[in-house]
C-alpha cells in the first residue's frame, strides 16, 4: 500500500503547491487529525514538505478503507482537507514511468 500512497503523494505535493486552499474545510490541525482519528479510523500514512512550506499528509484506515489528503499551513497551525475517499486501487504507471 506504501508505494501508491506515496505516487499519489508526490503527484498531490506539486499540485498543491501552488493552490490556495479553502477555508472552508480548514481547522485547528490537532482538531483535524482528532476527527480523522476517532471518526474513521485514519492514521498518517505519507507526508511531504512544498516549496512554500505547505505540509501535504495522507491519512488513511487499516486497509485504506478511507483516506484523507490533509494541506498544512504549520505557520498558522491550519489543516484543510483536500480530498477524501474510499478503497485503493492498484497504480497502472508509475511516476519513475513517466520519464
Amino acid at each position: 500500500m506504501k508505494k501508491p500512497i506515496v505516487g499519489a503523494l508526490l503527484v498531490c505535493a506539486a499540485l498543491v503547491s501552488t493552490q490556495a486552499v479553502s477555508a472552508a474545510t480548514c481547522a485547528d490541525r490537532d482538531h483535524v487529525t482528532t476527527q480523522l482519528a476517532e471518526r474513521f479510523g485514519e492514521a498518517p500514512v505519507a507526508n511531504q514538505i512544498s516549496h512554500s512550506n505547505r505540509v501535504l499528509e495522507v491519512f488513511a484506515s487499516p486497509g485504506a478503507k478511507t483516506w484523507s489528503i490533509v494541506i498544512t499551513l504549520p505557520e498558522r497551525n491550519l489543516s484543510c482537507l483536500a480530498a477524501t475517499g474510499k478503497g485503493q486501487a492498484p497504480l497502472k504507471r508509475t511516476l519513475g514511468s513517466l520519464s
